[in-house]
């Protein structure tokens, strides 16, 4: 069972990303098995993996929205040793479109269903706002 750990603070610029990045590498160097969630729209934890944040096919807000599989979006970071689902700008519309979703509070939750026992830590880059939750673990 992989432990679930969301880095938050409804303040922009605290160290969040920088935070769950480090700790994401910190674990991976121990052998453990790890997935970084970027759910910031910013994107700054799949640029600060290496990942291009515009480049990217699916995101995190496609496997929200339901029209991506999480296993099928998430990149495996060889160099790094975690993986990461990526996230961009487009988790600002996924926000918009869960708004009035039923069960928009468990998107995450659900999705991380098909994947966590491949983990042992799961961390959750979150953004910075007061705004509606998007998953409840």
């Amino acid at each position: 069972m992989s432990k679930i750990l969301a880095v938050t603070n409804q303040k922009g610029g605290v160290g969040k990303t920088t935070t769950s990045v480090n700790l994401a590498a910190s674990l991976a160097a121990t052998k453990r098995r790890i997935l970084l969630i970027d759910m910031d729209p910013q994107g700054n934890a799949t640029m600060g993996s290496g990942i291009n944040k515009h480049e990217l096919a699916t995101t995190s807000c496609d496997v929200l929205l339901g029209d991506a599989e999480i296993d099928a979006t998430i990149i495996s970071l060889e160099d790094w040793r975690y993986d990461l689902l990526p996230g961009n700008s487009e988790l600002t519309l996924a926000e918009v479109k869960l708004m009035n979703m039923f069960g928009r509070e468990f998107k995450l939750k659900t999705a991380l269903e098909a994947v966590s026992a491949n983990y042992d830590y799961i961390i959750i880059d979150c953004p910075s706002s007061l705004n509606m939750p998007i998953s409840r673990i």
